[in-house]
């Protein structure tokens, strides 16, 4: 129900006497259109709908913006519009749609889950000083139907509120942490001259009245890039801030209601995200855009120090099932066996070659490096020879077909030879079904007729037997036993008898 008859039907319940959350409930509409409606003329509801019939320029978007709305119930206005830019590359005001979002939800009675947080003002610090990082970690849908559990590394710049993110679909580690803070200082353009952190194993082993250890990787990071750490004190959300707001804003816009395809297509939208929402945004704090304060900050960082940007971190990826791992959207083979032996292996990139090794450094394989994406890149020496298996087939196919069809195997193994093995078992369930003669039959009539496929093989077979005459149905006489047997019958008076027949 919409449009005239909602109001309509307000107004006739309204009439009799019904309050507004009566009204609601009996039509089954979200009480904010009750609302709207109550005291509306219909003069006042006619020029409302000419407004609306003048249309918006998201009313294309309609049905899809609907959909999102539905399956996704926890959906913010401000992550349609981040999701209109990016399938569509339409640039609406974030006010626009969310005005739009309102009103489709009030109209389908489409309510937004509850999330809400409340987070405290903190001081503001001199620009290029400090970097606050934390993580966060959410469970996405794949693409095979189920759950994977994300893990999000996010760093903020205190004073520009510049935002970096970086996932992966596994915890994070000391060596991921130190690599992944080389890619921010990269992505920033320099380094600021602390970083901020929690308590986190990965970072420091322990603590003792400020005397803080670290982790050896971490330690030789702190000395190699001269950093200053600052490690928050438990339950002390404050003191980050920042960060932990930027947290929640990178799992509810970007992460929430995605769907997780691999850890690289991830990264790679999220690097389109940050450039074209969460650093182009006017910051709620600062009423600023971070894209904008950036270009004054990053004139306050210190040169990059102990991550040369011509060197790539050596980084790790897991063995999927099927003996492969992901790199760059694609899939790499390894050797058979790996899956099991090797669970996890590390990459290194050089000179356009993908170098695998084991998580100690042994080499295992290589590629060269493939453009474009959902590739399966695979050396020949990572397959199972099947050719043996196939020639076994055909052999046994040609002997109980007594090597007259040997031509004609050959030739659907060389045009077929992606299904030769399927066209194969086709030719053996024909011989087990009509028979050798009737194959034999079949395949000088391909041959005849230059065609070279199994099914046609199926086909002519299955006509021949429909034009068979059915065979005439035996009559069988039915067996006579030689026993006597004794049979008494009913004795009944003549009356009976004489009422047969009688209507």
């Amino acid at each position: 129900m919409k449009g005239y008859r909602v109001y309509n039907s307000i107004k006739q319940l309204k009439d009799k006497g019904f309050k507004r959350a009566a009204v609601a409930a009996q039509l089954q509409i979200n009480r904010r259109t009750v609302d709207r409606y109550w005291t509306m003329t219909a003069d006042e509801y006619e020029i409302q709908q000419q407004a609306l019939k003048r249309g918006s320029s998201l009313d294309d978007y309609q049905g899809q913006i609907l959909y999102w709305l539905r399956a996704y119930p926890t959906l913010s206005a401000a992550q349609v519009c981040d999701w209109l830019k990016e399938h569509y590359k339409e640039d609406f005001r974030e006010r626009t749609v969310s005005r739009y979002v309102k009103r489709l939800r009030e109209e389908y009675g489409l309510k937004k889950a509850p999330n809400s947080r409340d987070y405290e003002a903190v001081p503001e610090l001199p620009m290029g000083q400090q970097v606050q990082v934390d993580f966060g970690q959410l469970l996405m849908p794949n693409v095979d139907g189920g759950q994977t559990r994300v893990y999000a590394a996010a760093f903020l710049l205190s004073a520009s509120r510049y935002k970096y993110a970086e996932m992966q679909s596994r915890p994070f580690t000391a060596a991921d942490l130190v690599n992944v803070s080389h890619n921010c200082f990269r992505y920033f353009g320099g380094m600021p001259r602390e970083m901020v952190f929690d308590q986190d194993s990965i970072v420091c082993v322990s603590e003792n009245a400020g005397d803080i250890v670290y982790t050896y990787e971490f330690e030789k990071f702190r000395q190699e890039t001269k950093m200053t750490i600052y490690m928050c004190r438990g339950a002390d959300p404050e003191s980050k801030g920042k960060i932990e707001n930027t947290v929640k804003y990178i799992k509810g816009n970007f992460l929430s209601n995605r769907l997780f395809v691999d850890d690289d297509i991830l990264n790679g939208s999220c690097l389109d995200w940050l450039s074209r929402t969460a650093n182009a945004k006017v910051h709620g704090t600062t009423k600023r855009i971070p894209a904008e304060v950036f270009k004054e900050e990053c004139e306050h960082l210190r040169p990059l120090t102990g991550c040369d940007e011509t060197v790539r971190p050596v980084v790790c990826r897991t063995v999927r099932k099927d003996n492969t791992i992901l790199y760059d959207s694609n899939r790499y083979s390894v050797p058979l066996g790996t899956y099991n032996s090797q669970p996890e292996v590390r990459i290194e990139t050089k000179e356009g070659v993908l170098y695998i090794q084991t998580v100690f450094g042994e080499p295992i394989c290589e590629h060269r490096i493939t453009s474009g994406r959902g590739l399966l890149i695979q050396s020949k020496s990572h397959t199972r020879d099947r050719t043996t298996g196939l020639d076994k087939l055909q052999n046994d196919l040609d002997t109980q077909l007594k090597n007259r069809a040997s031509g004609y195997l050959q030739r659907i193994r060389t045009e077929k030879a992606r299904y030769a093995r399927d066209q194969f078992r086709i030719v053996q369930s024909m011989i087990d079904q009509y028979g050798v003669p009737a194959v034999l039959e079949a395949v000088d009539f391909c041959e005849y007729s230059n065609l070279s496929s199994a099914n046609i093989l199926k086909d002519y077979l299955t006509h021949k037997a429909k034009e068979l005459p059915k065979p005439e149905a035996i009559a069988t006489a039915l067996p006579v036993a030689d026993a006597k047997y004794h049979v008494t019958t009913q004795k009944r008076p003549l009356e009976v008898y004489a009422k047969v027949g009688v209507r």
